[in-house]
């Protein structure tokens, strides 16, 4: 079967990356409307979507039928997930996971198509057909930290990340929130966290585990630890900032050596998919297809630690252009 007739299978219509993901598909030409097959969990009939200015049905998972031709990309997270996975690995079809369910499972390997997209091609028979895709934040932070990754001893990271990267259903309730609160009315907390999101700085948006660690931030190390290497040292810390889109790390980076400034400027500078600002917003990274750093400094603890920030778009750059990144890649050498 060739590229042109393969279908691209996108579970997961309506979550927060899912109208990015269209959006880069349909820029980069990457599947006609005949090819993209688009599934909901929900058994009632689902609008259709516009794809390159065709109508697009949605169907229920329940009735899908998954080819060995396929590539299916996860976007739901959940049992929907769950479930569309192992009905597409038992059809022998290529799983691209966005989702989340496979990134901290050995036998799945976690691709950054800009860090190690050549263990695509360099696969066994009987590695398994399932791809994880990074999450927002590992994959900005190890784009911003892959120039540095052989001088690195130990990285602390605050993450500061967007509602969006809640869900959907956060999305929608920090701007009910909002829109309450201009009228001088008292807002509901959201129910997946608990708290009030708009106008707001949440230490932590899950339960906190016996660490004092939660779950997002151990998987956070985990995933940087499969993308840097176990040699690096890491701690993470993610707060939820009362901002839809666009994400903010501060990374504070201890090296094996002292360095110049300027060398890692210029190592950064030159780094896949980076750009050099003085002072990073995640309103600027809003759109943009690189990840944004500055503040670069020198540290005042130790002369071999420098301190700097990254910013970038957490659904568009971060989520749908590395999985078109990916499918792309599939499509043509798998």
């Amino acid at each position: 079967m060739t590229e042109s007739t393969r279908e691209l299978v996108i579970v997961g219509v309506g979550t927060a990356p899912f109208d990015a993901l269209l959006e880069i598909l349909e820029e980069r030409e990457t599947v006609t409307p005949a090819q993209l097959k688009l599934i909901t969990a929900d058994e009632a009939e689902a609008d259709p979507q516009v794809f390159a200015n065709r109508s697009v049905s949605v169907q229920s998972l329940k009735d899908f039928v998954f080819t060995p031709e396929q590539i299916v990309l996860l976007l739901s997270a959940g049992e929907i997930a769950t479930e569309a996975l192992a009905k597409a690995e038992s059809a022998g079809a290529w799983v691209v996971d966005a989702a989340g369910i496979t990134r901290g499972d050995e036998s799945v390997d976690l691709v950054h198509p800009l860090l190690n997209a050549t263990s695509l091609t360099a696969r066994d028979e009987q590695d398994r057909k399932v791809i994880a895709v990074p999450g927002p934040g590992a994959a900005m932070i190890a784009e911003a930290l892959f120039p540095l990754k052989d001088q690195l001893q130990s990285v602390e990271i605050v993450l500061n990340q967007p509602v969006s990267a809640l869900g959907k259903s956060s999305v929608d309730a920090a701007a009910a929130q909002t829109a309450r609160l201009f009228n001088g009315q008292e807002p509901d907390v959201d129910e997946a966290t608990g708290q009030r999101l708009a106008f707001n700085l949440l230490s932590s948006a899950e339960a906190l585990l016996d660490s004092g660690h939660n779950f997002s931030e151990l998987a956070l190390v985990l995933e940087l630890r499969r993308l840097l290497g176990d040699q690096v040292a890491l701690d993470a810390t993610i707060n939820t900032a009362s901002v839809f889109h666009g994400q903010l790390a501060n990374l504070s980076v201890q090296l094996s050596a002292e360095q110049p400034l300027d060398t890692v400027r210029g190592l950064l500078a030159n780094g896949a998919r980076l750009e050099m600002r003085e002072r990073p917003s995640a309103q600027d990274a809003v759109g943009s297809d690189n990840t944004l750093l500055g503040r670069l400094r020198s540290g005042l603890i130790n002369p071999r630690q420098v301190v700097f920030c990254a910013a970038s778009d957490n659904l568009r750059k971060d989520v749908a252009i590395n999985c078109v990144l990916i499918v792309h890649l599939l499509l043509k050498t798998h």
